[in-house]
């Protein structure tokens, strides 16, 4: 109808994300003038409604790309522990899956990281050996206690200098310079003075990149002043030992050849001869005697037999036994005993050993005239013995050896006088098999004092 229109019913619905206009027809007609009022009114409503819409889901959007964001920087600043709590569904809820995804893998591998990292500094830090890293340019990065103590620096105190003023040492640092001109792995034995004379055995190697270039010097030393020292014990003991032994065999060996030379039919001579043969003989035969002895309680295998023993009574049973001797030297021999018993558990065939070691020791270097006292004293937790002489003593330089394997301090005397230089080192390592100490007071021209300690309860 000319200057009417029909009224249509229209509807603004947000479907499935989308803005929807729904139509429907009433049959109602208006002026065309009003027509355009309406719809005008209408496009206006639709606008505003769109406009609010569209606010509303663009502002959903912005905050979910802010909270993304916003955990993208945590985990990038460290924070492993950021996760996305409820991300939304579609591409932004996927980008914060992945992010939480992201930050679980990164918080696992740091996880692990710092587990081998924190089982390395255990053992560098429990190593006997001392480990030092350098880098490229010869600066110290890395140093572990044992290698602090090898050398006697402290690490804050040497991280970062160059090699050369890091471990002080010209030795050390020559092998190292060696390494970083040509990069291939060396090894040196080196003699360190301070804090503590030592031998170490050192090995330098390159340390190269994923692409095989060098990035510096991993540095091992191994100390093995114990091995040197072993290795020069062993060869004075095998010196000693053929030595000791060479003695009296070359006088055997001799007076036998100027016996059967034809001395033999001179009867003053042979008898002479035939003395002194028997007296090397019997040297020889206190040499081998000590010689097993000791290599027996060196031995793993060497067991005491620990059992209740009155140490008091031992002692007067043995001092009583080697009286005769003492006295056909024109030796006082007495004792200085408690007046109660004393009882420790101990093996008594081995303490005899060390109390006839140590008497035979005062009988031979106390002169005719002199005293000899063994004495017992209990202390809290042990007991103590001495044997106390007023013989020619020993020099204060000696003493620290004394109880080393075929030590002597005057060689000729001990020999004329029939010791093996085993004595006092079989003393030493019964009672250290004991738990117990031995040591020795001296003054030259006044006598010597030697003491042994062992627990009252001892479980050997």
């Amino acid at each position: 109808m000319i200057g009417n229109m029909l009224i249509l019913g229209f509807a603004l619905l947000v479907v499935g994300g989308f803005l929807a206009l729904f139509l429907r027809d009433y049959g109602i007609t208006l002026p065309l003038a009003g027509f355009w009022q309406y719809m005008l009114a209408a496009m206006l409503f639709a606008l505003a409604g769109a406009w609010l819409f569209s606010d509303r889901l663009a502002g959903g959007i912005m905050r979910q790309l802010g909270e993304v964001t916003a955990a993208a920087k945590r985990i990038a600043g460290g924070d492993w522990e950021t996760e996305i709590r409820r991300p939304e569904e579609g591409e932004i809820g996927e980008l914060a899956s992945a992010i939480n995804g992201i930050s679980r893998t990164i918080k696992e591998n740091v996880r692990e990281l710092a587990e081998s990292k924190g089982r390395l500094e255990a053992v560098l830090a429990n190593m006997e050996s001392g480990v030092l890293l350098f880098d490229g340019e010869g600066r110290l990065s890395l140093i572990n206690p044992a290698a602090e103590g090898f050398l006697g620096v402290r690490a804050e105190e040497v991280m970062g200098m160059p090699h050369v003023e890091a471990v002080k040492n010209y030795s050390l640092s020559s092998l190292i310079d060696d390494v970083l001109r040509s990069w291939k792995p060396a090894r040196k034995e080196i003699s360190l003075i301070y804090p503590q004379e030592r031998t170490v055995e050192t090995h330098a190697a390159p340390i190269f990149g994923v692409g095989g270039e060098p990035h510096g010097v991993v540095v091992v030393l191994y100390d093995i002043s114990e091995i040197k020292h072993l290795e020069r014990v062993r060869a004075e003991f095998v010196a000693n030992v053929s030595h000791e032994l060479k003695t009296p065999v070359t006088a055997v060996k001799g007076f036998a050849e100027t016996l059967l030379s034809g001395a033999l039919y001179n009867f003053r001579a042979a008898e002479e001869f035939v003395n002194i043969i028997n007296e090397e003989a019997e040297r020889l035969s206190r040499l081998i005697h000590d010689l097993l002895e000791l290599s027996r309680i060196e031995s793993k295998g060497f067991r005491l037999r620990i059992e209740p023993l009155e140490l008091d009574a031992e002692i007067k049973r043995i001092v009583d036994k080697l009286k005769p001797q003492f006295l056909k030297k024109e030796l006082t021999l007495t004792t200085d005993l408690p007046p109660e018993p004393v009882i420790v558990k101990a093996d008594r065939d081995q303490i005899e050993q060390v109390l006839l070691n140590l008497l035979d020791n005062s009988l031979k270097y106390t002169p005719g005239g002199g005293q000899v006292e063994v004495s017992l004293r209990q202390d809290v937790g042990d007991v103590v013995v001495a044997v106390k002489d007023t013989g020619i003593g020993i020099p204060p330089e000696d003493l620290p050896r004394i109880f080393e394997r075929f030590y002597r301090v005057d060689k000729a005397r001990s020999r004329k006088l029939g010791g093996t230089g085993l004595g006092l080192s079989i003393v030493k390592h019964i009672i250290e098999a004991h738990r117990g100490r031995v040591w020795v007071e001296s003054e030259p021209g006044k006598g010597s004092q030697f003491y042994f300690s062992i627990p009252i309860d001892n479980r050997g």
